[in-house]
């Protein structure tokens, strides 16, 4: 029996939903081998997959990703055709001495994501931005959607 809530949740996005199958997938095949299951969109190497939300715009595609506690500096965008690569690591190693008192701590955060869009981008047109956690990109399309609100010819 599905929730109102994730009714809710799968009417409006689809991907999310897509996302949430491949993870119950990934977790029954893990517990099916004894594996303790990881959480969600955790790979296997400890980098999270990031969740994102993918809109066609007609001339470009906008790509928003979460990748909190990232810096810009250590994120890696790639582009290649219809294929776009989200990279980004984030870590701090901190150690405090005292008499006869050691305390060492480190923390990392890393993600990585591979999205194929459903036609290629122009790549050396493509703008990435950071805004508060989110990752947001817009792809340019090779071949542009032409506007469904067709083109305004001028009456002599």
């Amino acid at each position: 029996m599905t929730s109102e809530i994730q009714k809710q949740e799968t009417q409006g996005d689809p991907w999310t939903a897509i996302d949430r199958a491949f993870d119950a997938v990934r977790r029954r095949f893990a517990e099916s081998f004894g594996i303790l299951p990881l959480g969600p969109f955790e790979l296997e190497s400890g980098l999270r997959s990031p969740r994102t939300d993918v809109a066609d715009t007609g001339p470009s595609y906008r790509v928003v990703a979460e990748i909190p506690g990232i810096p810009k500096e250590k994120l890696d965008v790639r582009v290649r055709g219809a294929t776009v690569e989200i990279r980004g690591e984030s870590g701090t190693d901190t150690e405090e001495k005292e008499e006869h008192y050691l305390h060492r701590e480190r923390t990392y955060s890393g993600y990585y994501r591979v999205l194929e869009l459903p036609e290629p981008v122009v790549g050396t047109d493509a703008k990435a931005k950071v805004v508060d956690g989110l990752l947001e990109l817009d792809l340019p399309k090779q071949n542009p959607t032409p506007s469904e609100e067709g083109v305004k010819v001028a009456v002599a």
